[in-house]
């Protein structure tokens, strides 16, 4: 054993526990992120004029993967409370029809 700096190993070690760590923490900010985003949208939605929901124009051409990621979030809210089953079931209509 020796004192003073770290060798390589120590050093490497260290790097990757510092890498890690940050990769954990932002994904947990984004995902608090996005959770608060869709619980943002869903309360818009519920206060918004069921007309003006129907006006707005549905976005197309979302890729299968953008489908699934918005059905996951969907599904969260549900499970959060944020949304009722008749809210999920339409919501989860729109995002299959694009």
């Amino acid at each position: 054993m020796r004192g003073g700096r770290p060798g390589l190993i120590g050093t490497v070690a260290r790097t990757a526990v510092v890498a890690g760590t940050a990769t954990v923490t932002t994904r947990a900010v984004d995902k608090k992120m996005q959770e608060r985003e869709m619980k943002k949208a869903a309360q818009a939605q519920q206060t918004a004029p069921y007309e003006e929901q129907e006006q707005a124009p549905a976005r197309t051409g979302m890729t299968q993967e953008e489908k699934m990621a918005q059905l996951r979030e969907l599904t969260e809210l549900k499970q959060m409370g944020a949304l009722s089953e008749e809210e999920f079931q339409q919501e989860k209509e729109k995002i299959l029809a694009q």
